[in-house]
């Protein structure tokens, strides 16, 4: 396996983009990053936009890719599909994803404080290809 197969695996598998950073760990934060140093290929975990540490170090291209795959295949992979002031859009939404067997979730967050909440809602891994087709350009989000 290369970095190239390994990128297809894992947008095949619905992983979220922004857990992980194959390449380059420029502008990666909070992510996995599979990066060739030297002969090395490197597996760390970047935080706030500072690398770890690796976790894992081969010479083998396809030794580090399959780390790499199991590794971020192991993570929760949650889609944020739409972003509301309003309840009833977020539950409207959910209805509507639930409807297509695409297994939402939802939340409420204090977004400008405790009386000023937002509320999202989320697919998890392949579920982001239905709700793609199903609604088009997403996050959805209230003007």
């Amino acid at each position: 396996m290369d970095t190239q197969v390994l990128a297809k695996l894992l947008h095949d598998a619905g992983c979220n983009p922004r857990s992980y950073s194959i390449g380059s760990d420029r502008g990666a934060s909070d992510a996995f990053c599979l990066v060739r140093h030297g002969p090395q290929w490197r597996v760390f975990y970047t935080e706030r936009g500072q690398a770890e540490p690796p976790e894992y170090v081969s010479k083998d291209e396809d030794q580090a890719c399959r780390y790499f795959l199991q590794l971020i295949l192991e993570l929760p992979h949650n889609h944020c599909v739409g972003f509301f002031r309003s309840q009833a859009r977020a539950e409207q939404l959910y209805a509507e994803l639930h409807a297509a067997g695409l297994n939402p979730t939802q939340d409420r967050i204090p977004y400008g404080g405790p009386d000023d909440p937002r509320f999202r809602v989320f697919v998890s891994g392949p579920a982001i290809f239905g709700a793609r087709e199903l609604l088009g350009t997403l996050p959805r989000e209230e003007a």
